[in-house]
C-alpha cells in the first residue's frame, strides 16, 4: 500500500496517539542531530586550523575543540535555565 494513500482519520485513537508520539520522537531526534551538526561545524571552523594528516588533532586544536564544546554546552544550559525562569513567572 502506498503510504501517501494512508487515511489517518481511520486510525483508532490509540493508534493516532502512538503515531503522534512517534512523530514527536522523530522530530526531537532530528532537532538533536541538527544541533550536534551545528556545534561540530562551529567548533571545527573555530579550532581546526590545518590539515589533519596524522589522523589526530594537534594538542592546541584538541584543547580548543574541547573548550568550544564546553562553552557551547554552558551557554545552552544557561539559556534553558533562563527560559525555565521566564516560564515560571
Amino acid at each position: 500500500m502506498d503510504q501517501a494513500q494512508l487515511d489517518v482519520s481511520k486510525l483508532s485513537d490509540g493508534d493516532k496517539k502512538e503515531l503522534n508520539q512517534f512523530l514527536t520522537n522523530e522530530a526531537q531526534k532530528s532537532n538533536i542531530q541538527q544541533t550536534v551538526h551545528h556545534l561540530a561545524d562551529i567548533c571545527w571552523k573555530k579550532c581546526i586550523t590545518g590539515k589533519i594528516s596524522s589522523g589526530r588533532l594537534d594538542q592546541s586544536e584538541e584543547s580548543c575543540a574541547h573548550n568550544c564544546v564546553e562553552r557551547w554546552m554552558d551557554t545552552n544550559l544557561a539559556v534553558l535555565k533562563h527560559l525555565e525562569t521566564l516560564r515560571g513567572q
